[in-house]
């Protein structure tokens, strides 16, 4: 078995990876974040790009976060809460990697928008 990287202690084929394949769409905005952590694990910016609506994706360069990602060493997914009605969720997590020989930590809120059946991340609110 395979870990997923989100720190589901699941199955990958059975966590993230059911929402990255597009097989399944995330149902709450936590799924949403656990499989864009994962994505970027995996330095898979389509998946990220997908997943974002404006105005987090005004600002998205492919090219970038993909060769940021490259160069990170994901360590851990921490969920420290979240929060959603039927329309709009917040997450708040700390990532843990390591860059440039150095631990680093990515703590942020990220805000979420339920539009046309399905979750998109809009915008962080560190």
């Amino acid at each position: 078995m395979s870990y997923c990287p989100c720190g589901t202690k699941k199955d990958y084929h059975q966590c993230c990876g059911l929402f990255i394949s597009g097989e399944q769409l995330p149902s709450t905005p936590e799924e949403l974040m656990r499989s864009r952590y994962t994505a970027y694990h995996q330095v898979n910016m389509d998946y990220i790009a997908r997943t974002m609506k404006s105005p987090a994706l005004d600002h998205f360069d492919k090219k970038a976060a993909s060769e940021w990602a490259n160069q990170v060493k994901w360590i851990q997914l921490e969920i420290v809460k979240t929060k959603k009605d039927d329309t709009h969720g917040i997450v708040e997590f700390r990532a843990y990697y390591i860059i440039n020989n150095k631990e680093e930590i990515m703590h942020e809120v990220s805000e979420f928008k339920f539009e046309n059946g399905r979750w998109y991340y809009i915008d962080s609110m560190y």
